[in-house]
């Protein structure tokens, strides 16, 4: 097992810059995700980390020592790619050994053995003898995963592992790659831009945008507590309502003034400052509920529905507010038909507020405004604009 740092670490491709200056630690034994859309520099920061790809400028270090110049082979990491990169004409067995000799010291007899290992742990002891056209997509990615442990390496990174698998596999997969970890215990970096993912499988959660950090934390917190817009409407699934709202203060206390509302704003870290100005509302599907006939008309939003989708578990209703869209979770037989007016109550005590401009969070409205100390240090770079 070890740590791996990186320190301001940049990567340019000519003019384009893919990695902008970012910092990052990866605990000893951890499991730590990477997630953000497609071009945000996750791939590209995971090369970095390989030796895949150099560093423009910056440092890699695992355990304290520098990785600059030291060659991939060198670094004693293993990687676990989206294609699988399984041979072919090769069995699986000897996709798993291939290069295990000089890549580590073991002899035939320690190879054989942590091939059965392996193959045991995966439950994939009777597939051996199979080339990769006779595996299926999941069979060939416990390959891929079978080859990487019997290296027995510091790190594994892992890089959008289960994306080619359909929906039912990846959920197995990612129960089973989650067991994994609990056994070998190795240090793991996982990409992914699917963020369900990175929220079940990650003890930390690194969201990235544009080449930056955005934000570091445990997976809850990320949900409770965003620090910004971005990862507000990034992390669930449906993403965050965010309405421009008015911060108007009162007697009765602080709300938010939208042509379709006035949402009043509990006590909280932040609110004070953003009264009597413009911000962000954000607040999440499940969050918001259907009044009941004794529900306070001016702690709810009335909204026209326009659109049902049935989900089995649950009614998710588009609705329009004046000129905006939000959207909510209903009773999977909830009697609400496309052009129905319903009155909307949100959880008071999940309720945010985003800087208009920087979208960054100014407020969240659970009590204390932060979540309870667990150790954990929430570590959100500003996204701000640079070049």
């Amino acid at each position: 097992m070890a740590r791996i740092t990186l320190e301001n670490v940049r990567k340019e491709y000519g003019d384009v810059v893919a990695v902008r200056g970012i910092d990052l630690e990866v605990p000893d034994g951890s499991f730590v995700v990477v997630v953000g859309p497609s071009g945000c520099g996750k791939s590209t920061t995971l090369r970095l980390v390989a030796g895949l790809e150099s560093v423009t400028d910056g440092d890699v270090r695992k355990d304290g020592e520098s990785l600059v110049g030291v060659e991939p082979k060198d670094r004693d990491v293993a990687m676990v790619f989206q294609n699988y990169a399984l041979y072919p004409h090769m069995t699986a067995e000897r996709n798993m050994t291939f290069g295990a000799g000089s890549a580590t010291d073991f002899d035939d007899a320690e190879i054989e053995r942590r091939v059965a290992d392996a193959a045991e742990l995966l439950d994939i002891a009777d597939l051996l003898d199979r080339k990769p056209e006779a595996l299926s997509g999941g069979e060939r990615q416990r390959v891929a995963l079978g080859r990487a442990i019997i290296r027995d390496p510091d790190v594994f990174l892992m890089d959008e592992p289960l994306s080619n698998l359909d929906a039912k596999l990846r959920i197995r997969m990612r129960a089973e790659l989650a067991k994994l970890h609990e056994e070998l215990r190795t240090t793991t970096v996982y990409v992914t831009h699917d963020q369900t993912e990175a929220m079940t499988l990650g003890d930390e959660v690194v969201v990235m945008n544009d080449g930056r950090i955005q934000q570091v934390d445990s997976p809850q917190r990320l949900y409770d507590y965003p620090a910004n817009r971005f990862v507000a409407e990034f992390i669930g699934d449906p993403a965050m309502n965010a309405l421009e709202v008015a911060v108007e203060s009162g007697a009765d206390g602080a709300r938010a003034a939208h042509p379709g509302f006035r949402l009043p704003l509990p006590d909280g870290d932040g609110l004070d400052a953003a009264v009597d100005s413009r911000a962000v509302l954000g607040v999440r599907p499940e969050d918001l509920s259907l009044a009941g006939a004794d529900t306070d008309a001016d702690a709810a939003i009335e909204a026209t529905v326009t659109v049902t989708e049935p989900l089995g578990d649950s009614l998710l209703l588009e609705c329009r507010v004046g000129d905006d869209r939000l959207k909510t979770q209903a009773s999977p037989r909830s009697d609400v038909r496309s052009g129905d007016t319903v009155a909307l109550t949100p959880d008071p005590d999940r309720l945010h507020l985003f800087d208009v401009e920087a979208g960054t969070a100014l407020y969240h409205s659970a009590e204390g405004a932060t979540a309870p100390d667990d150790g954990r240090t929430t570590r959100s770079p500003p996204a701000t604009s640079e070049e």
